[in-house]
C-alpha cells in the first residue's frame, strides 16, 4: 500500500510542470534600452523624472519592465551646477538604490526598443514602448501627475502585456499577415501636439508564409492616434508601405518627424522565409498628408554606407532672418553604419511635394552607432549632437559650430567580458545647460552626463550611474538571473 501511495505522489509531482513566476526585478534594470525624460513646469521637482525600459534580453524573467525614477530622490546633482569635483570623483558616483515603488513599475513584453513620450498641454505624459518579442506589441503607459505613478493604458493591473496592441493581429489583413509589423523597434510622436499620431517602425519583413520571393514582402511605417492606441484604432489604413513604385521594401529602424514628412532610416532586415537581408534603403520620406506616398532620398548614391540606425530632424533658421526658424528648411542627422558615420543633411522646400536633400558633412563615428539626440542652442547657432556607440563605450558629442567631435564621454568600465553597450538617449535642456541620459544595455545601468555650459560641450562628463551593475556569466555571455521581487 505504501508503494502505491508513493507512486501516486510521484505522479502528482511530475504532472505539476507549471514554472514558478519570475517577474522582473524592481531593484535593478535588466538590459535597459529605451529612455524618456519629463520635468513638469512649475512643479517641485528640480531634476525631473526618468523612465527606463528593461528589455529582458536574455529572458531571465517572464517579461520586461518600465520603471519611473525620481532623480531628486536618487541624489543626482542639481541640474546645471558647475563641476566642483574631479572627473574621477564624478565618474565614481554610483546611485545603486533605485527606490522604485510598486506604483512606479509595470511589466511589458521582452525585447523593448525605443521609448517616446507624449505630453500635450493639459495632461500628464503618455509613454509608448514597442517590444519585439511574442505578438510584436506596442505598449502605452500613462504617467501620473506625481511623475512616478505608471498605469497601463490598454488594460488594468501592473502587467501591460495582456491588453497591449499587437501589430500582427490587424483587422482586415490577409491570411499572409499583410499588413503587419513584426519586430517593432522604433517609435516617435510629436511631444506636445494633442492630435499627434504615434509612428512605429519594425525590423522584420511581412510576407506570404510559403514564398521566398523578396518582391512579395513588405515593410511598413505604422501610425495610430496617440490619444487612442487601441485595437479599435488599428486597421489596414494604419500601415504605410515602405516598398512602393516597384522598390524593394527593406526594414526600417527609426523615424523622425519633420513638418510634412516622416524621415525613416533603413537597416538590415530578416524574415523567417528569407533569412537575413541587407538594407534596401538608407533614408526614405513618408508624406504625412498621404502616407502611401514615399520618396527615396538616394543618400547611398552620394555617400556609400551599409545601413542606418538613429535619425533626428530639426528646423533650420530662415535665410532672411537667422534668428527665426523656417519650417520649410530642415536639417537631418542620420547615423549610418559601414562605415559608422554621422551624416548631416539639409532639406530645402521641406513642406513641398518635392523637397531637395543635400549632404552637408559626414563625420566618422566610433563603431556601433545606435541613437542620436540633438541638443539645441539658441536659434541661429549650431546644435550639439549626441550619439551612442557600443564600440568604445562612449557617448560622442558633435559640435556644429566647430564641425567635429568635441568630446567622447566614457560611460563603461572598458571590461572586455562585459561591455557597457550604450544605446538609448534622452535629454534635459534648459537655458545654456544640458543633461544627457544614456542606457548602458550591457551592464544594466543608466549613465548621467552633464554639460553645464553649452558653449563648452568639450567639458561634458559623466556625473553618475544609476542602478547596480548587471552581473554577467562569462561562460554563457548572459546576465545572472538575480532573484528580486518588484
Amino acid at each position: 500500500m505504501r508503494a502505491h501511495l508513493l507512486t501516486a505522489a510521484l505522479l502528482l509531482v511530475s504532472c505539476d510542470t507549471t514554472p514558478e513566476p519570475r517577474p522582473p526585478p524592481s531593484t535593478r534594470l535588466v538590459y535597459p534600452s529605451g529612455l524618456a525624460f519629463w520635468r513638469p513646469e512649475g512643479g517641485p521637482s528640480t531634476n525631473g523624472y526618468l523612465y527606463v525600459a528593461s528589455a529582458n534580453f536574455d529572458k531571465c524573467y517572464d517579461s520586461g519592465a518600465v520603471a519611473a525614477l525620481d532623480l531628486d530622490a536618487l541624489g543626482v546633482r542639481p541640474f546645471g551646477a558647475p563641476f566642483t569635483r574631479s572627473v574621477e570623483e564624478d565618474r565614481a558616483t554610483l546611485l545603486v538604490e533605485l527606490g522604485v515603488g510598486t506604483q512606479s513599475y509595470v511589466q511589458i513584453q521582452s525585447f523593448a526598443g525605443e521609448m517616446a513620450l507624449w505630453a500635450p498641454p493639459g495632461r500628464t505624459p503618455r509613454l509608448f514602448v514597442p517590444a519585439r518579442a511574442e505578438a510584436s506589441l506596442l505598449h502605452a503607459i500613462d504617467v501620473g501627475a506625481d511623475g512616478l505613478s505608471l498605469t497601463c493604458v490598454q488594460g488594468p493591473g501592473r502587467d501591460c502585456r495582456p491588453g497591449a496592441l499587437s501589430l500582427l493581429d490587424v483587422p482586415g489583413a490577409t491570411e499572409d499577415g499583410i499588413p503587419s509589423a513584426p519586430g517593432p523597434v522604433g517609435v516617435t510622436v510629436e511631444r506636445t501636439n494633442p492630435d499627434s499620431r504615434v509612428w512605429v517602425t519594425h525590423t522584420e519583413l511581412a510576407g506570404p508564409a510559403e514564398s521566398i520571393r523578396e518582391a512579395e514582402f513588405q515593410s511598413y511605417l505604422v501610425s495610430l492616434p496617440a490619444a487612442d492606441p487601441t485595437q479599435d484604432a488599428l486597421g489596414v489604413g494604419s500601415f504605410a508601405p515602405l516598398g512602393t513604385n516597384g522598390r524593394l521594401a527593406g526594414a526600417a529602424h527609426a523615424a523622425a518627424l519633420g513638418g510634412r514628412y516622416v524621415y525613416v532610416s533603413g537597416r538590415n532586415s530578416s524574415s523567417t522565409q528569407l533569412g537575413a537581408l541587407p538594407a534596401r534603403f538608407i533614408l526614405r520620406l513618408v508624406d504625412r498628408n498621404t502616407p502611401d506616398r514615399v520618396l527615396e532620398s538616394d543618400v547611398e548614391f552620394v555617400y556609400s554606407v551599409r545601413e542606418a540606425r538613429g535619425v533626428a530632424v530639426v528646423q533650420r533658421p530662415s535665410v532672411a532672418d537667422p534668428t527665426v526658424l523656417d519650417p520649410n528648411r530642415e536639417r537631418i542627422y542620420l547615423l549610418a553604419r559601414g562605415p559608422d558615420t554621422l551624416l548631416v543633411m539639409d532639406v530645402e522646400n521641406a513642406l513641398q511635394d518635392l523637397p531637395t536633400i543635400r549632404v552637408v558633412t559626414a563625420v566618422p563615428l566610433p563603431e556601433g552607432s545606435s541613437e542620436v539626440e540633438v541638443i539645441p542652442r539658441t536659434v541661429g547657432r549650431g546644435n550639439i549632437v549626441a550619439v551612442t556607440g557600443s564600440g568604445d563605450e562612449a557617448v560622442a558629442l558633435f559640435d556644429e559650430e566647430v564641425g567635429q567631435l568635441v568630446a567622447q564621454v566614457l560611460v563603461g568600465e572598458q571590461d572586455p567580458s562585459q561591455p557597457a553597450q550604450p544605446f538609448g538617449l534622452a535629454a534635459d535642456v534648459r537655458g545654456n545647460s544640458a543633461r544627457l541620459f544614456a542606457s548602458t544595455f550591457g551592464d544594466g545601468r543608466v549613465a548621467v552626463i552633464d554639460i553645464p555650459d553649452l558653449d563648452r560641450p568639450q567639458d561634458a562628463r559623466m556625473v553618475a550611474r544609476l542602478g547596480p551593475r548587471q552581473l554577467r556569466d562569462p561562460r554563457q555571455g548572459t546576465s545572472v538571473c538575480q532573484e528580486t521581487s518588484p
